[in-house]
């Protein structure tokens, strides 16, 4: 009887190993995967001549900016100013505000920030921005 069980266990074995070892030709798959970005906008902070970096969930990061790029018209010439950094240079801001007797509208791009692990990412443009001139006293005779 020992004998007639261990052949039948090892014919079960075999067929199944036989069955279990069958190739089915699939397909391979891929999978695709995305990097999911940290930041999603830039904003202007027009009290500080500043930009700010906004990540996906709302959260301000002020010293997550590493470059842009100032573009603004005047007349029929685009002026460009690269700027490291997150702050307006000061004679960027002089320029706009004290030497300039009207309003300009200036765009912001090539935004790049940086997040904690040192990564960078580029965010989209900032245009549209407007900037008034520092007010002077109106003396009536």
């Amino acid at each position: 009887m020992s004998r007639k069980l261990q052949f039948i266990l090892l014919c079960s074995f075999l067929t199944s190993s036989i069955f279990s070892q069958e190739k089915i030709e699939e397909p391979v798959k891929k999978i695709k995967i995305e990097k999911e970005s940290l930041f999603v906008k830039a904003a202007f902070d027009e009290a500080d001549y500043k930009v700010i970096a906004f990540d996906r969930y709302g959260n301000p990061h002020s010293q997550a900016i590493k470059s842009f790029t100032i573009k603004y018209v005047d007349g029929k010439t685009t002026y460009e100013a690269p700027v490291e950094g997150n702050i307006f240079p000061d004679k960027t801001i002089q320029f706009l505000t004290k030497k300039r007797k009207y309003a300009t509208k200036i765009c912001l791009s090539k935004i790049v920030a940086e997040d904690k692990d040192g990564h960078f990412e580029n965010l989209p443009e900032l245009c549209d921005i407007v900037i008034f001139p520092d007010c002077k006293k109106v003396h009536k005779n």
